[in-house]
């Protein structure tokens, strides 16, 4: 039998590796992994169909051997330097016959040269140098090692193999010298009543901690100082008395399951889940594991215990209109693996919902650019994107990853930019008093002080708040504002001078009565046209909405437009999302929608068919068992090549919502088909802060995503708020009441639609003027260049600026009468 005998250089380790399984590994991940989506676009090309370890062998010139070895003899010298000094280098490169090889590809070969699961408690330097292939200087091995003592090292095979291929990926997990350096906090939250295993920092939801310890530490971790490393792990016992409390605190209404790694616990975990299913009360089990990054086998291992037990628990919790969701964390694209895909692909596919969480980190994704690439692929197989946290916990032995406040804001405009909406997370920070959504639910009020490297951030919560659950909470490092909320002293930079708003002066004016006739009338406006006839480019084709470099909008009766339509998404593959319309009834036109299904698997680029059904919240009974059966068939979620499916539809009052709206979410979220919200904020409808907390937590409850509240700009919104225009600081209040009161996961993105696309409100979307019908708001998420790049002749349309850079736009049934200083400040 023929094999490889390969010697790692730094380490001086031997690995011999058969030829035949190597060759069994390469070709089987090239038949299932070799597409276009998962290893890039050239790559996938270059692949082609059919034999595609010939294809490649060709395209290098090579016979299998010699290609073989070569790649080995690379791989062998990969390693990265001990301290975290990043440079422009993304880390080390293969190249064969002028081909880089993709590192996903080169996972496949290091599986074969460093095989094994499980994880690896590091003692010593000499230790960390060996399993790492890094050479340590000798003017740091005596830091390292006390590093090493002070903040315990772990890794995951799966995590030891990737960081020879990423650098990104070793600069989250590896230890550096740097942690030495004791600047920051050694707690940065404390939760406000404890309670055994749960801390509860909210009146709704409680975090349940079911293990001590991670199979993998995160070096930026906000728990990097916590003792519970070293406490022994809970027992069945332990779990039950929280159960219990739970039971008897009917005010809860989700729970976090975490940890360190609540999988790594099995008994804890499934008796946490058992006692939880028996409260009524408890509607939704988050569990928070980023196992699927970076310790992928253990949800294969036992016979894929935990793939299983998740889907079948929850489809039994379904019965009773409960739900098993997994929170997780991704930060760079390089930690994607065929593993992580294919675990959140079969976990959605079989009902159980997963949402993805990331710290934002200083030289690992903090452009904006490893976000986009990151948030599209991990949207495309079924995750939904929710936070990102800026900036890193300012944690002692961490300062390293610590960016300023304005590098997210900048971020997330690059994301505005460039991801779809659906795809679009909400930027957050938790404080010490709990999480805020930046400029709406808090912002940066002034610098401190007393305290230089301290600012204020506004907080949505009150002591009042706090004291209902947890009495002797106090304002330590807070202190009340102007409208009785609460500032929480944070620290950060704040990077940008503008980005400090200062207090509102002024309460949210009073909503009018809501009158069930002006409901009447709003939802046959709805009706009327359920497309968006607007474009951000002209297409050339009557039927196709450009709304956004990466989605069209597609009138579904235009038959005889197809053939132009198809030809234009192929020509652009920048464009993900086709979302599905039509003037009428979507259900008018199933025909088409399948036709454009079918013609869509052919076109690599686009990952998601999204289909607008706004007369779903008023006619859910025209959604039989077969028009269900239908949509679920046309929905793909094969993680080597998906196009999902996705259903939009408005529910604009809590009096729309049907037990039989459940009834069918449920059957189309048990094969992973995501329902979705557009909420459009009415005067006199919704705009109360009683009425949007019903709406969320009615989408919530039946299992509708929530995704955009748009403030102004729809078409409803441009006939209904004409003459009642709906303030800025009612916007502000109802984005204040949703984050004190409900579920984070019920907390919606505040959207402005505008003439050039959408925009984040008072983020990335300013007010620059305010009229009484309109304002006029600088988009700092447009540029002339972008525009240009999607299309090449494109200027301003009549009736926009440009200041700065940017265009300032007309935004129609908004105004800024009440609190303008805050507000009008470009």
């Amino acid at each position: 039998m023929k094999t490889y005998s390969v010697r790692f250089s730094h380490s001086g380790n031997e690995a011999n590796i058969s030829h035949d399984a190597l060759r069994a590994a390469v070709v089987d991940f090239l038949e299932r992994w070799g597409t276009r989506f998962y290893l890039g676009p050239d790559f996938g090309t270059l692949l082609g169909h059919g034999d595609r370890i010939a294809n490649l062998l060709r395209a290098c010139g090579m016979d299998e051997a010699a290609f073989f070895q070569e790649v080995l003899r690379q791989l062998a010298k990969t390693n990265h330097q001990s301290d975290h000094e990043m440079d422009d280098h993304e880390g080390p490169e293969v190249r064969v016959s002028g081909i880089v090889l993709p590192k996903r590809l080169l996972l496949v070969f290091l599986e074969q040269m460093l095989p094994g699961d499980g994880f690896v408690a590091v003692r010593s330097v000499e230790q960390y140098a060996e399993l790492t292939n890094i050479t340590v200087p000798e003017d740091q091995r005596e830091d390292l090692q006390q590093v090493i003592d002070t903040y315990p090292v772990r890794l995951s095979r799966h995590v030891l193999r990737q960081s020879r291929l990423s650098r990104h990926v070793a600069y989250q997990f590896m230890p550096f010298v740097q942690e030495l350096d004791q600047t920051g906090l050694k707690n940065t939250w404390i939760g406000q009543f404890h309670q055994g295993l749960l801390e509860q920092m909210y009146q709704n939801r409680p975090i349940f901690v079911l293990h001590m310890s991670c199979p993998v530490y995160c070096r930026f971790c906000f728990r990097k100082h916590k003792d519970c490393r070293n406490l022994p792990a809970p027992t069945v016992e332990d779990v039950q008395k929280a159960v219990d409390h739970i039971a008897a605190s009917p005010q809860i209404k989700e729970i976090v399951l975490t940890g360190g790694e609540p999988l790594m616990n099995k008994a804890t975990l499934t008796t946490a889940v058992a006692g939880l299913a028996g409260i009524p009360h408890v509607q939704t089990i988050r569990i928070a594991s980023r196992c699927i990054s970076y310790y992928p086998s253990l949800f294969f291992a036992e016979n894929e215990f935990w793939l299983n037990y998740l889907i079948d628990r929850n489809r039994e919790l379904q019965k009773t209109n409960k739900k098993i969701e997994i929170a997780t964390h991704f930060i760079h694209p390089d930690e994607i693996s065929h593993y992580s895909l294919e675990i959140i692909s079969r976990l959605v596919r079989g009902g159980v919902g997963v949402y993805t969480q990331t710290p934002f980190l200083k030289d690992c994704n903090d452009t904006g650019a490893e976000l986009a690439e990151l948030y599209a692929q991990l949207r495309a197989v079924g995750s939904e994107l929710h936070y990102i946290y800026i900036p890193c916990s300012p944690i002692q032995g961490n300062n390293i990853y610590w960016t300023p406040i304005s590098a997210g804001h900048t971020a997330l405009a690059h994301l505005r930019g460039h991801l779809p909406d659906r795809a679009m997370p909400i930027l957050c920070t938790a404080t010490k008093i709990g999480k805020i959504d930046w400029n709406t639910s808090g912002w940066a009020v002034e610098q401190s002080g007393e305290e230089p490297d301290m600012i204020w951030i506004r907080t949505p919560y009150t002591e009042g708040y706090f004291k209902s659950f947890a009495p002797q909470f106090s304002l330590e490092k807070s202190r009340v504002n102007h409208e009785g909320t609460l500032d929480s002293r944070f620290m950060a930079r704040i990077g940008d001078e503008s980005l400090f708003f200062g207090s509102l002066s002024q309460d949210a004016p009073p909503a009018r009565d809501f009158d069930p006739q002006e409901l009447g009338r709003v939802q046959q406006l709805i009706c009327q046209d359920q497309r968006i006839r607007q474009s951000i480019v002209p297409t050339g084709i009557e039927a196709l909405q450009r709304v956004h470099r990466t989605q069209v909008e597609v009138d579904v009766a235009a038959n005889r437009e197809m053939p132009a339509i198809l030809e234009y998404i192929q020509a652009n593959p920048e464009i993900s999302d086709v979302v599905l319309a039509a003037e009428d009834k979507i259900l008018n036109h199933l025909p088409e929608v399948q036709a454009y299904a079918q013609a869509l698997r052919s076109l690599p680029q686009v990952t998601a068919l999204r289909v607008r059904s706004l007369m779903f919240a008023y006619e859910p009974e025209a959604y039989t068992d077969d028009v269900i059966e239908e949509l679920i068939a046309l929905n793909h979620l094969d993680p080597a090549r998906p196009t999902r499916l996705e259903l939009e539809t408005q529910f604009v009052h809590s009096s729309e919502f049907r037990l039989v709206h459940g009834e069918i979410i449920r059957r189309l979220l048990a094969h992973g088909v995501t329902v979705y919200n557009n909420i459009a904020l009415l005067s006199g409808i919704n705009d109360s802060p009683e009425e949007m907390k019903r709406i969320c937590y009615n989408c919530r409850q039946i299992g509708i995503e929530l995704q955009n509240l748009y403030v102004a700009g729809l078409p409803v919104q441009e006939e209904w708020n004409r003459d009642t225009p709906v303030e800025a600081t009612t916007v502000i209040d109802l984005a204040t009441h949703l984050r004190r009161h409900e579920s984070g996961r019920e907390v919606p993105v505040y959207v402005v639609r505008t003439i050039l696309g959408d925009a984040d409100f008072n983020l990335n979307a300013r007010i620059v003027a305010a009229h009484d019908d309109h304002v006029l708001m600088r988009l700092l998420c447009v540029t002339k260049k972008a525009m240009r790049d999607i299309d090449p002749d494109f200027d301003w349309p009549e009736g926009v600026e440009e200041r700065d850079g940017h265009p300032v736009v007309p935004v129609r049934g908004l105004t800024a009468r009440t609190n303008r200083d805050f507000f009008l400040r470009g």
